[in-house]
């Protein structure tokens, strides 16, 4: 089973020799917070190019006109799937240039988690109106 958390930081020498190569500045350089943000930024463009790559698997209309998705093929399933894994290696990267350890990231995606388990907004957990200040 993937660990996330250790993914994440593998994630910090796997940039690191991937910025290395491509003559690049990498997550562990000594950067400024504009080039950091600059990388942040950049992979985060790459994370939502891969999620519209991945979003073709699945027909808009599939159940109005039967066409073929990622639930009908089992290689446009391995293709789906390689698609989401992309998304994981730009998430990771671009965890990485923001410099948020795989420990930092598992402490707050449980608090999160915790939250949005009992938020009284949510319809599994209640009815209520959202927060009209969100953050």
């Amino acid at each position: 089973m993937l660990d996330y958390a250790e993914f994440i930081e593998e994630g910090y020498q796997h940039q690191q020799k991937y910025a290395k190569a491509a003559g690049q500045i990498g997550p562990l350089d000594d950067i400024t917070p504009e080039q950091r943000h600059g990388k942040v930024i950049e992979h985060i463009g790459h994370l939502i190019e891969e999620t519209i790559e991945a979003r073709v698997y699945i027909p808009r209309r599939s159940w109005k006109n039967n066409e073929p998705s990622f639930l009908d093929s089992d290689e446009l399933r391995e293709e789906f799937v390689a698609e989401m894994f992309d998304i994981l290696l730009f998430h990771r990267a671009a965890l990485a240039y923001a410099g948020i350890r795989g420990d930092e990231f598992e402490r707050i995606a449980a608090k999160k988690m915790n939250y949005n388990s009992k938020r009284k907004d949510h319809n599994v957990n209640g009815t209520e109106s959202a927060s009209q200040k969100p953050g």
